[in-house]
């Protein structure tokens, strides 16, 4: 169930907590991405905030704390997620409008990726393909 206390900066939540989900799961994911790091939050020089995502190892969504401007508003997709036990790769794929705030959600969900992407495996990969040309 979401549920946004209506402050100065909003703060919505829906599933589970950071806290809740390492008790139920052990070994979670949690995705972070500040609000500073989003254009439209630049634009519009508001950029505190910062949304936090858990997931299973596997990447199953299980909860979303979102702290900023317009938090109740950006926490629906991640109810629907949630609702319909999507994984984080849903949300990594969606094509976001450009400028908006709801592209934190996206960049969020693309932190999932992010160490297998620029690990030691793949920095080896590369090496040994620029050695090809």
């Amino acid at each position: 169930m979401p549920w946004v206390t209506y402050t100065d900066p909003e703060v919505a939540q829906v599933g589970m907590t950071e806290d809740q989900a390492r008790a139920a799961h052990g070994d979670v994911k949690v995705l972070r991405e500040n609000f500073a790091d989003n254009d439209r939050a630049r634009a519009e020089r508001d950029t505190d905030g910062l949304i936090k995502v858990m997931t299973t190892r596997r990447g199953r969504i299980l909860g979303a704390s979102i702290v900023g401007a317009g938090a109740g508003d950006l926490v629906l997709p991640w109810s629907m997620m949630i609702a319909r036990k999507m994984k984080i790769g849903a949300m990594a794929s969606l094509i976001a409008p450009y400028p908006t705030r709801g592209e934190i959600a996206k960049r969020a969900a693309g932190a999932y990726y992010a160490p297998s992407l620029f690990g030691p495996r793949t920095r080896w990969m590369v090496r040994l393909l620029s050695k090809f040309g």
